[in-house]
C-alpha cells in the first residue's frame, strides 16, 4: 500500500489508515481479526481514543508483536493537565506500548475549549512533558470544526490534525488544508465516508453539531431532513 510523509512528523503512513471507533464494538477474536487483515493489507496508520470504547485493549492486543512496524495515534479527552495524564498512563497500559508515536486531543470545537487544553494547566503540558520523556513522539489535534482547527495549528504546537472530509464535509478543504500545508502540519481524514457526526461517535464528548447547519450545501441536498437528526 502506498505510504506518505505525514506532515513534519516524518513518518511514513498508509494512505489507508484504521480508527478504532468501531473496533469497539465487535468481539475480541473479531477485532483481532480485522486489525490483523488491515495490518497484512499494508495499513500502518492505527488511530483509537480513550474513549472509544475498549478499542485500545483490542488494538494493543492485535499490533502487540509488530508494534514497531505501526504508526499508533490515540487520544485524550481531558483538558486538564492532571486528568490527560492519567489518560495517557491507562491508554500506554492498554495499547500495549512503551510510546505513542502520536497523542492527540479529542474534539476540539471551539476556542474556548482549545484555550483551556494549551492553557498553563491544560492537556498540552501533559503531552509536552511526555514528549520531552519519550512517552510520545508527536502531539496532534482533532475536531470538527476547520476553523478552530485552523487557529490551533497556527500555535506551532501541533504536528498532526484529524478533521472530517467527505462528499459533503468540504470546509477544511478551504480553511484548514492550506494552513495545514503552510505549517507543514499532518492531515489525517475522518468519516470519508460520512456526511453526518453519529450519535456513537458524539455522545461522551458532545461536540458542537453546528458543522452540519454551517453547510449549505449539505442543507440543500438534506433539505428537512437535517431537522430530524
Amino acid at each position: 500500500m502506498q505510504k506518505r510523509r505525514f506532515g513534519r512528523t516524518d513518518l511514513r503512513v498508509s494512505i489507508v489508515g484504521l480508527g478504532g471507533t468501531w473496533i469497539a464494538q465487535l468481539e475480541a477474536e473479531a477485532a483481532n481479526a480485522v486489525v490483523r487483515r488491515a495490518f497484512d493489507l499494508g495499513v500502518n496508520y492505527f488511530d483509537t481514543a480513550r474513549w472509544d470504547g475498549d478499542s485500545e485493549e483490542k488494538i494493543g492486543a492485535a499490533l502487540e508483536d509488530v508494534r514497531d512496524r505501526c504508526v499508533i495515534a490515540t487520544k485524550t479527552g481531558s483538558r486538564t493537565k492532571r486528568e490527560s495524564l492519567e489518560d495517557l498512563e491507562e491508554s500506554l497500559r492498554k495499547l500495549r506500548t512503551d510510546r505513542l508515536d502520536i497523542l492527540q486531543f479529542h474534539g476540539i470545537d471551539d476556542e474556548r475549549t482549545l484555550e483551556k487544553a494549551v492553557s498553563a494547566d491544560g492537556s498540552l503540558q501533559t503531552c509536552k512533558e511526555a514528549r520531552s520523556k519519550g512517552l510520545v513522539d508527536f502531539i496532534g489535534i482533532t475536531g470538527h470544526k476547520p476553523r478552530v482547527l485552523a487557529k490551533a495549528v497556527k500555535t506551532g504546537e501541533f504536528d498532526t490534525v484529524l478533521v472530517p472530509i467527505n462528499v459533503v464535509t468540504r470546509q477544511a478543504l478551504e480553511e484548514l488544508l492550506p494552513v495545514a500545508k503552510e505549517y507543514d502540519v499532518g492531515v489525517g481524514v475522518m468519516k470519508p465516508y460520512s456526511a453526518k457526526t453519529s450519535n456513537l461517535v458524539t455522545c461522551l464528548y458532545q461536540p458542537s453539531l453546528s458543522l452540519l447547519t454551517d453547510e449549505p450545501e449539505l442543507k440543500l441536498l438534506l433539505g428537512k431532513t437535517m431537522r430530524q437528526w
